[in-house]
């Protein structure tokens, strides 16, 4: 009898955990590729600059200037620390900025589109951006690399008229050992998502385990950059994403394992963030922004399983190769999810189709109509009217 109740009690402990996992694995095999239905709740779409630009993984709007800041790495095809790939003795390239003026229309794409001159950089041959953000009040852009020897953030001061970005600053530190996308809050006060507890490069199959079983190791750290000591968890997310804040109490927080929203109330004084709800998702949340009327837009990956194979043959890509498998390396089939949530009407998915490649974020104008989705393998960007 007592070992009946033993294990009633464990049953009921771990039944939350399991539920949980179901519902995320549901929903993953509800978009395996038999099943794939393509959901098109936007008026129009186009795909701009496939030829100039690869693995765009972020993507920021500074609405004031109509101009977009573009995060890319060709380098993740064989470079990737959070899916855990290490292929770099088979060919490296770094990673570059550009600076997209969206808001002119008929402009040639290369007075549209250019790249950022990184002023002073020392790291310019080992750069691999992900998460951007920017502090227009200050001129501050701030930048997640995933460098060989450990991820760091890069501060530059942005000089959108001139393309051009001169360094400032990198800033390391133990706790935020695998950064993958920030929130400032000003005057270098950052949170910043983290998203494993076992980094892949040092620990590849509890991060795997990680991953896909979500245990909320890993998640939001705040810290201020002038202040390192003052570096802390605030939050535990499992596989801890993007992050976005709607306003100045209040912050989102995507979850790839979880596949879902996190919403916090922040403390403007102490900096914490008190866990309010979780909004589940039916896709796994990459990252996450807020446009101007409030409404957080979300992009993501329906069916993980692609995602993973893509991830893991890059690494025999080359690009331009006559060889057969080279060129299949080089392709992308992992299909996109944008959606967009509000507190009135809830989810509601704006676009899930294969003809653009692993979104990875999502940014909308509301005042110019236009939204952006950028890839992480993808090629270009997508730009859709609604």
């Amino acid at each position: 009898m007592a070992r009946t109740a033993l294990y009633l009690l464990l049953l009921a402990a771990i039944a939350p955990y399991l539920y949980d996992r179901y519902v995320s694995v549901s929903n993953m095999l509800a978009n395996r590729p038999s099943k794939f239905t393509p959901i098109y709740n936007i008026k129009s779409h186009e795909f701009k600059f496939q030829d100039r630009l690869k693995n765009c993984e972020d993507v920021l709007l500074d609405e004031g200037s109509g101009l977009a800041i573009l995060s890319c790495d060709p380098g993740r095809d064989r470079w990737n620390t959070v899916m855990g790939v290490f292929a770099r003795a088979k060919g490296h390239r770094s990673g570059q900025l550009y600076l997209w003026d969206y808001s002119t229309p008929n402009l040639p794409s290369t007075e549209a589109l250019r790249p950022i001159v990184l002023e002073n950089f020392p790291h310019g041959d080992d750069f691999h951006p992900l998460g951007i953000e920017y502090d227009a009040s200050t001129s501050t852009l701030y930048v997640i690399s995933h460098m060989l020897p450990h991820s760091v953030i890069e501060i530059f001061s942005l000089a959108p008229t001139t393309a051009t970005a001169t360094y400032l600053k990198t800033f390391q530190h133990d706790l935020i050992h695998a950064p993958n996308s920030i929130h400032t809050v000003g005057a270098g006060k950052l949170y910043v998502t983290i998203d494993h507890y076992f980094q892949a490069r040092t620990w590849p199959l509890l991060s795997k385990i990680e991953t896909f079983a979500g245990p909320p190791l890993a998640g939001v750290i705040f810290v201020d950059i002038n202040e390192p000591a003052s570096a802390r968890y605030v939050a535990r997310v499992p596989f801890a994403n993007g992050i976005a804040g709607i306003n100045e109490t209040s912050v989102v927080v995507a979850s790839s394992s979880k596949s879902g929203l996190y919403f916090y109330t922040r403390d403007p004084v102490t900096q914490d963030l008190r866990y309010e709800r979780l909004v589940r998702t039916p896709a796994a949340v990459d990252n996450i922004s807020v446009d101007r009327q409030g409404r957080v837009l979300a992009a993501g990956h329906p069916y993980a399983l692609e995602l993973v194979a893509t991830a893991e043959g890059r690494e025999g890509c080359v690009e331009g190769s006559l060889e057969e498998g080279e060129q299949r390396a080089c392709g992308c089939a992992a299909p996109s999810w944008a959606a967009e949530w509000s507190e009135e009407a809830g989810l509601r998915v704006l676009y899930m189709g294969r003809e653009f490649c692993t979104s990875s974020s999502v940014v909308r104008d509301v005042g110019r109509g236009v939204g952006v989705v950028g890839g992480l393998y993808g090629r270009g960007v997508m730009v859709f009217r609604e």
